[in-house]
């Protein structure tokens, strides 16, 4: 079945596209960016599969490139879905929620004095604000965090802690295996 691709933006020569029933599917993007890759009027292509967006530079039209997606049964250009292009209400999700209610404790746990973890769970946030938030200043403050513990001689946090960081590093280890970033022939898969 073919996949629907909604467009995220465009601009002449440039083309976004997003395919969310194809989030995290690395070989269904690798195949995409190697057929696209093959066609006259596309000068590059990017895809992510962790997103499930695709970026295509082209001299082409945009329907050019989506006959050529539709012909090789990749995927069709379609309108977002009503529900989706609707402004979700504030915290509509569990995870809006629990962002919240994780803020609202920070709060009562600087009240109580306990504003630094230990020396591990600060690297580990430094990793996470680098590579998730992509935000390198917050990721230097959680590293200066990791050094004064360090020195400070508080290490390690709890072993359920160490234990979790343990399986979302191998998981991420497997997703960079698995996007490895490197050109497709004129294209490129990307994390």
């Amino acid at each position: 079945m073919t996949s629907l691709a909604i467009i995220e933006h465009q601009l002449p020569g440039r083309l976004r596209l997003r395919i969310p029933t194809r989030r995290g599917d690395v070989s269904f993007f690798q195949r995409v960016v190697q057929a696209l890759s093959e066609c006259p009027e596309i000068e590059e292509v990017y895809a992510t599969p962790l997103t499930g967006s695709i970026l295509v530079r082209h001299s082409g039209s945009v329907q050019a490139i989506t006959a050529a997606a539709a012909e090789r049964k990749f995927f069709e250009v379609g309108d977002r879905p009503e529900k989706a292009r609707q402004v979700p209400p504030a915290s509509s999700s569990p995870l809006d929620a629990a962002a919240t209610g994780l803020a609202g404790l920070a709060v009562f746990q600087i009240a109580r004095g306990q504003v630094i973890g230990h020396a591990a769970e600060n690297f580990w946030n430094a990793y996470g604000a680098q590579r998730i938030l992509g935000r390198n200043e917050i990721a230097a403050g959680f590293a200066l965090f990791g050094v004064f513990q360090l020195l400070r001689g508080e290490l390690l946090g709890s072993a359920s802690s160490l234990f979790f960081y343990s399986l979302i590093a191998r998981k991420l280890a497997s997703l960079d295996r698995a996007t490895v970033d490197k050109p497709l022939d004129s294209g490129r898969l990307s994390q």
